[in-house]
């Protein structure tokens, strides 16, 4: 893995950069495991102020969340349509998880998930039929407070583009690289804060990232005199 040593600092000057001035991102107000797992599934390929916009949509257009459970990938496609690109892949990913929920547990409101424990919650997840590597760990950072930093595909290509982590490593390799190099109590803000900016039409790393090989020069020319 070349670059092995530079990796980590450079996550760490691009993180503090991105933090700086910034307002401190506050989890999601709602803990709700059936929340967070719909609110996952439509934003984990697309824009997350597109998946605001859809997740208010299904809110406002259901009489709740069971209602949404048996409804027809149709309706939900309409529903969600004009905010999340692959609407129809999005719908069948939704209603399989909250009847993955609702076969475990018969209900959609499971007292019991989060006093499962951490593990045991993570196995429980990973089992239900159309989960995904993004979604379980969004769960988990949000509904369990775990230390878990989810990574959309945007964001691994940018966290690549970036020479932040090794080209090579797939998404899961990339998410569990970075969460080692990210304490607990900073998981949720180093995903606020990448997701961001690499949702943004002209990203900031590049900039903060050859600045910091600038200052490195510099530093490393007057070291010399």
């Amino acid at each position: 893995m070349k670059n092995t040593i530079q990796y980590p600092q450079k996550i760490k000057k691009l993180f503090n950069a991105l933090k700086k001035g910034a307002e401190k991102p506050k989890k999601p107000a709602s803990s709700d495991l059936i929340e967070a797992i719909i609110f996952a599934a439509l934003s984990q390929n697309c824009p997350e102020s597109s998946a605001k916009a859809a997740f208010k949509k299904i809110q406002s257009h259901f009489t709740d969340y069971n209602d949404l459970r048996v409804a027809r990938r149709e309706e939900i496609v309409e529903v969600i349509g004009s905010d999340i690109t692959d609407a129809a892949k999005t719908a069948d990913t939704i209603i399989s998880l909250l009847n993955a929920v609702f076969q475990k547990y018969d209900c959609l409101a499971p007292e019991d998930f989060a006093g499962a424990g951490k593990k045991n919650a993570r196995d429980i997840l990973e089992k239900f039929n159309g989960m995904t590597p993004f979604i379980c760990s969004y769960v988990m950072l949000t509904v369990l407070s775990a230390h878990a930093v989810p990574l959309t595909e945007k964001m691994v290509e940018y966290l690549k583009a970036n020479d932040l982590i090794d080209p090579q490593l797939d998404n899961a390799q990339a998410a569990s690289f970075i969460e080692k190099q990210i304490s607990a109590s900073n998981a949720y803000a180093f995903y606020s804060a990448i997701r961001h900016d690499s949702e943004l039409a002209n990203p900031k790393a590049a900039a903060i990232l050859s600045e910091s090989k600038k200052t490195a020069a510099v530093t490393k020319a007057k070291s010399k005199k």
